[in-house]
């Protein structure tokens, strides 16, 4: 078995939630924190988009926790013209993870660290104005030409100089700043981290392979300290339109995961970052432990196994199905992916009988919504609170849930309600799981297939003696 990675500082901001306590308020407290879209979000609600689907009538919007002052984080003037304010969200979680974990930030001494996060670069100021100035500029111009055979070629000259004066003004810093890279690049230099700092995309699953990356520098001891993190930043109209043509958006109100009657997700908008250090540095230091990383698995499930990945979790962190008593499931809303996540499950518990052992299952996207790329970051900084606090916390109850997790025979439960976290001896520590998918169960004409990627991270309490 591996060597077991200490979470020792984190931060988040989701819907609602400015910070991890009160994240975690609003799990205790089953709040839900979706709210109808800002007006500047410009969606027309009540109107079928390209794909004659309908926008989510509710998302889980970050509002003003979104905005950051780039001041108080060490960017200079020419930087801040990038208007990237993607830059400065990512920067300020970072820094508030490390601050978490007491350690400082912007060090004068070099530490041997790295930063891995899930991140990728949405429609925003900083990526559209170059192609407004270039490519949609053309664009207009040829449509313009088109409808006015006959103008002047000064006419026309005199209207693209109109229009290219009513874009905002490019600099090179904008250009730049539109790539993730300058991100981790900014982090890790103002943290003095002298190792890798890279952006990935892994679609849903994106926030497993930051914190897969992140234990792997650990163990394989290129770093001492790692900071992981994924971010979702606010979702415009251009992103929507597009993720709608592969998955369906839910008309209500509040998002019921396992639920039987199910229409679609509710996307919601944040992030959240994580320090690690292997657990033998974080006892060496006295940090404070939130929780060990067992096992972090990312693969593509067998069209006849959704439970391989997951499977191959636990065997990697040493443990026994009986022995998790959570799981923090994808719970997104989708049917077909909820119906295999639930026969995942049962696969490898099995049938329940009397006495036999039984696992909670639960989901925080109730709460703030499926928060796509940060989706599994949000999960594991639930599970790792849960087994901080050893508590069981609850999730937004269905009206009916799913007939295969209702009946008498199954292993899973739907903690609908905060549960003291009960366990057998130091021998058996309390553990947890974390699963998503990406959408690949669901292609743009609707039609479920059998296979797709998935990530499974296996965490453990740290023993009660240390606490």
């Amino acid at each position: 078995m591996d060597t077991p990675i200490a979470i020792v500082g984190m931060s988040c901001r989701f819907a609602g939630c400015a910070s991890l306590p009160a994240f975690w308020d609003a799990i205790m407290g089953n709040r839900v924190m979706l709210s109808a879209p800002d007006v500047d979000a410009e969606l027309p609600f009540g109107q079928s988009n390209i794909f004659d689907r309908p926008y989510p009538a509710r998302i889980g919007q970050l509002g003003d926790l979104y905005a950051c002052v780039p001041s108080m984080q060490n960017f200079p003037r020419q930087v801040n013209a990038g208007e990237n304010q993607d830059l400065y969200f990512a920067t300020q979680l970072a820094f508030d993870a490390l601050a978490d974990a007491s350690m400082r930030v912007h060090s004068r001494e070099p530490v041997r660290g790295t930063v891995r996060l899930a991140y990728a670069p949405p429609f925003n100021s900083s990526t559209v104005n170059w192609l407004q100035h270039t490519v949609f500029l053309d664009q207009s111009m040829e449509i313009i030409r088109r409808f006015m055979p006959s103008a002047p070629e000064a006419l026309l000259e005199a209207t693209r100089a109109k229009l290219k004066e009513s874009l905002p003004e490019p600099n090179a810093a904008s250009f730049l700043l539109g790539s993730g890279y300058r991100f981790v690049s900014w982090i890790a230099r103002e943290c003095a981290f002298s190792g890798a700092a890279t952006t990935l995309d892994a679609g849903i699953i994106s926030g497993g392979a930051a914190l897969m990356c992140a234990v792997e520098d650990l163990r394989l001891g290129h770093a001492d300290v790692s900071l992981a993190g994924a971010v979702t930043p606010p979702l415009g109209r251009a992103y929507l339109e597009g993720l709608s043509g592969e998955i369906d958006f839910s008309l209500r109100q509040e998002l019921h995961p396992f639920a039987e009657n199910q229409d679609g997700t509710i996307p919601g908008e944040g992030g959240a970052f994580f320090v690690l250090k292997r657990r033998e540095d974080a006892l060496k230091a006295h940090d404070r432990i939130y929780a060990l990383i067992k096992s972090v698995t990312i693969g593509h499930n067998p069209e006849d196994d959704s439970s391989a990945i997951l499977g191959e979790a636990i065997r990697d962190a040493g443990a026994s199905v009986q022995s998790i008593g959570l799981v923090e499931a994808d719970g997104s809303g989708i049917k077909e992916l909820e119906a295999r996540e639930v026969a995942a499950i049962h696969r490898l518990w099995g049938e329940h009988k009397p006495g036999g052992p039984l696992v909670g299952l639960g989901s925080v996207k109730g709460n703030i919504g499926h928060t796509l790329k940060a989706s599994i970051a949000a999960a594991v900084a639930k599970a790792a609170l849960a087994l901080r606090y050893r508590v069981l916390p609850p999730q937004i109850a269905p009206d009916q849930p799913l007939d295969s997790i209702a009946n008498i025979a199954s292993s899973a439960y739907l903690l609908t309600e905060a549960r003291p976290w009960i366990t057998g001896d130091s021998a058996n520590p309390r553990r947890a799981a974390v699963i998503a998918s990406n959408f690949d169960p669901c292609n743009p004409v609707g039609v479920a297939s059998r296979g797709g990627r998935s990530a499974a991270i296996v965490m453990e309490e740290e023993p009660e003696d240390r606490i």
